[in-house]
C-alpha cells in the first residue's frame, strides 16, 4: 500500500472525506507568485516537524505501511540531513524528543529510541504484528516518569483488512524508557493513532472510534472512559488549564481526574483540522470554515464561546498557530493569515498553479494534499508537510 495511507483509506470511505470532484478553485487568469521557501526536502508522505534542539524531525512516509524504505531524519536549519535512519514496511510516526533521546513509532508495529545526536538505535519494542498493511504506531509518545507511553495496533493475520478495526489488537503501552521493556499494555477498541497527554497523574489517550480512556500511569487500568461522536485524528490537549479533546464532529472539555465531560460544541461538520494555543481552540472544516473558540480555566465555570470564524472558500488542509499569528493551509496550497479579529490579513500561494485557468493545486495531483503545518518556536517560519515535500516558508511579512 505504498500509494495509500491509512488516513487515505478511511477518508475514500467516507469517515471524513467530501463530495466527489475535489475541491474546485476560482479562476484567476493572473496567478500570484508563489511565497519561496527557504528550502525543499523530498520524498513522501511526510508527516508533521516536531523541533529538536538545533535540529527539525521529519518523518517520512507517516501513516503508510507496506512499500518501499522510509526516513526518520534530523535536520539542520538549511535543510541539510544531519542523520537518517530508515524503516521498512512501513513510515515513521511522530517522535518526541526527551532529553538525549528521540522515541518514534513505524509503521512496522514497533517503537524506537535513537541516540538524538546520531540517530543511532538504542532499543527496539516490536509489538509481534506480520500484517503486511495497517497498524503501527503513529502517534507521538508520551515520555515521562521514566516511561514512555504510546498506541499501537498489530495484527496476527498476514493480509488482514486495513478498514476493518476487528482485524487488529490494539493497546496503549508504558515502556520502560531505559531499555523499551513492556511494563504494561491494555487493549482498547480502535487504533490510537496519536499520542496521549498526562492530567492529573492520569495518561489520558483517544482511540480513532473517538472513545477517550484515562489510565493508570503505573498498572494502565482503565480510571475512566468518554465516548463522543465522530472520529477523531488529533491527540487530547491542554487550553487555558482544561484538558480539549476534539472529535470530526465535536470539540469536548473533559476533566481528567473525574474523566467527566463538562462541556461539548459542534461549530463545524466534517472537521479536518484542528490546532491550539494559550486559550484558543482553531478547528477547520472541509467547507473552509474556520472557528475560533476561546474556554475559561477548569476551576471556572466551564464554557466555549466563538472568538471569530474565518471562510478560506477551499477546504481547510492545516491550522498553525502561535507567537507568529494565525495561518491556515487550504487544499488548493494557498496560505490564509488571519488576524486576531478573524479576518483575512493576507492569502498567498504556497505553490506553483497546475493549471491554466486556475491558481494553485487540485487535490487529485500526486503533489496534492496539505498533510500538517507548524509555526517554529522561535523564528517566523511555518513548516509545511505535504505528500512529497517538507518546506519551512518565512511568514514574518505575510
Amino acid at each position: 500500500m505504498p500509494d495509500w495511507s491509512r488516513r487515505d483509506i478511511l477518508l475514500a470511505l467516507g469517515v471524513t472525506g467530501t463530495a466527489g470532484g475535489g475541491w474546485y478553485l476560482a479562476e484567476e487568469p493572473h496567478c500570484a507568485s508563489p511565497l519561496e521557501p527557504v528550502w525543499t526536502y523530498h520524498g513522501d508522505y511526510w508527516g508533521p516537524v516536531v523541533e529538536a534542539e538545533n535540529a527539525l524531525l521529519v518523518p517520512e512516509g507517516y501513516g503508510t505501511t507496506g512499500g518501499d524504505r522510509n526516513r526518520l531524519a534530523a535536520l539542520n536549519y538549511h535543510g541539510q540531513a544531519e542523520w537518517t535512519t530508515v524503516s521498512e514496511g512501513g513510515g515513521f510516526g511522530v517522535p518526541a524528543v526527551h532529553e538525549n533521546r528521540v522515541y518514534v513509532g513505524t509503521g512496522d508495529d514497533t517503537v524506537r529510541a535513537l541516540d538524538a545526536a546520531t540517530g543511532r538505535i538504542e532499543w527496539t519494542y516490536d509489538a509481534g504484528g506480520v500484517e503486511e498493511y495497517g497498524g503501527g504506531a503513529w502517534g507521538q509518545p508520551l515520555v515521562a516518569d521514566g516511561r514512555v507511553y504510546v498506541g499501537i495496533s498489530h495484527s496476527n493475520k498476514p493480509e488482514p483488512d486495513p478498514s476493518d478495526e476487528s482485524q487488529y489488537t490494539h493497546r496503549v503501552v508504558a515502556l520502560d524508557s531505559t531499555d523499551g521493556t513492556e511494563l504494561w499494555a491494555t487493549e482498547v477498541t480502535a487504533m490510537v493513532g496519536h499520542g496521549p497527554a498526562l492530567a492529573s497523574d492520569i495518561v489520558v489517550s483517544g482511540s480513532e472510534d473517538s472513545v477517550l480512556r484515562g489510565f493508570d500511569p503505573e498498572t494502565g487500568d482503565v480510571r475512566w472512559t468518554v465516548s463522543l461522536p465522530g472520529k477523531t485524528w488529533w491527540q487530547p490537549v491542554f487550553v487555558n488549564e482544561s484538558l480539549v479533546f476534539a472529535t470530526t464532529e465535536t470539540v469536548a472539555k473533559v476533566n481528567a481526574a473525574e474523566g467527566t465531560v463538562q462541556q461539548t460544541k459542534n461549530p463545524l461538520d466534517e472537521m479536518v483540522s484542528f490546532d491550539h494555543d494559550e486559550d484558543t481552540v482553531y478547528l477547520g472544516g472541509t467547507s473552509g470554515r474556520v472557528v475560533a473558540l476561546t474556554t475559561t480555566p477548569e476551576a471556572e465555570t466551564p464554557e466555549w464561546s466563538v472568538k471569530w470564524e474565518y471562510d478560506a472558500d477551499i477546504s481547510v488542509g492545516a491550522i498553525a498557530a502561535g507567537d507568529a499569528g494565525v495561518f491556515v493551509v487550504d487544499q488548493s496550497g494557498y496560505l490564509h493569515r488571519v488576524t486576531d479579529e478573524g479576518r483575512r490579513g493576507n492569502r498567498v500561494p504556497l505553490v506553483e498553479s497546475q493549471y491554466e485557468d486556475r491558481c494553485g493545486w487540485m487535490t487529485d495531483s500526486p503533489d496534492g494534499k496539505i498533510e500538517s503545518a507548524h509555526l517554529d518556536s522561535w523564528r517566523s517560519w511555518l513548516y509545511v508537510s505535504t505528500r512529497r515535500w517538507v518546506r519551512p516558508f518565512d511568514v514574518g511579512d505575510v
